[in-house]
């Protein structure tokens, strides 16, 4: 069984269901559940998380929640936090009452949220997901490093660094997998293993300078804090490769130096332990 840590949905833009004033869509159509549904068929996967696509009107939950109220097999929700809209803080303290939800996600790529990280303002996320037990996502190009003072202040904090750290080939990129190596000292700790068709200077379908990486950050964390994801429809917009090759980065490449049992971790096992998804 495969999970699939993010994916992304939205609906057409219509005047009952209309997109963020300005937004563009990663694909020119649509990406219904159905659709993606049919995606994931295709290419071997079971069920995916959702992450709210950036035309939804301040990154709504709905379109995803409404995905997995109707195919909850198919489906689970990683809900943004939009820190510059006032009913999230008071929604903060009950985030998984949200039908669906089953973790928060926070972007620390705008300036104002830096500001913010910064001022400490972000502590009650922290001590939100702690008391609902929950796992933070944190969407950053500049990497992971920024976390390590929070992590040592909450040790127990469920973070998962987005998108493998980042480590787009540039001249960042060994501090951003040293940084990921540094954070492992902390045990919960995941790293989503996503988006490697976008971080990758190879060409499908292997991304071949992604393995040296995958090897060494396998080493620091083992596979059962390892999890794989997609990042549909991303990877569709930007041309880089399909659904299956993207999936056959870790199930079929890296498994010609991995354990099989390591595999079916990254491709299932810790991301049904961290967003507590049982089969």
């Amino acid at each position: 069984m495969i999970t699939d840590a993010q994916v992304h949905l939205w609906n057409p833009n219509t005047p009952d269901d209309p997109w963020e004033p300005g937004a563009a869509a990663h694909l020119p159509e649509p990406m219904p559940a159905e659709r993606m549904m049919k995606l994931m068929d295709e290419a071997g996967i079971d069920r995916a998380i959702v992450s709210p696509a950036n035309v939804a009107p301040k990154r709504s939950p709905v379109c995803g929640q409404a995905a997995a109220a109707k195919y909850p097999k198919r489906f689970r929700v990683m809900a943004w936090f939009v820190p510059t809209v006032p009913e999230q803080y008071q929604l903060l303290p009950r985030w998984l009452d949200q039908p669906g939800v089953c973790s928060l996600r926070l972007s620390m790529n705008e300036p104002e949220h830096q500001k913010m990280f910064a001022d400490g303002v972000f502590d009650q996320v922290w001590k939100a997901c702690l008391d609902q037990d929950m796992p933070v996502a944190i969407w950053t190009r500049a990497g992971p490093a920024l976390m390590e003072p929070v992590l040592q202040k909450y040790p127990n904090l469920a973070y998962i660094i987005d998108h493998f750290g980042w480590v787009a080939p540039d001249d960042k990129r060994e501090a951003k997998i040293k940084a990921m190596e540094s954070l492992a000292r902390f045990k919960n700790v995941t790293v989503k293993v996503s988006s490697l068709p976008l971080i990758s200077s190879g060409n499908p379908p292997e991304y071949d300078d992604l393995h040296p990486i995958i090897k060494r950050v396998h080493a620091a964390f083992g596979a059962d804090r390892l999890m794989w994801g997609s990042d549909q429809t991303q990877i569709m917009g930007k041309n880089r490769g399909s659904y299956a090759q993207n999936a056959d980065i870790v199930r079929k490449y890296a498994a010609a130096y991995l354990p099989a049992g390591d595999v079916q971790k990254m491709m299932h096992d810790t991301a049904t332990r961290v967003f507590k998804w049982p089969v």
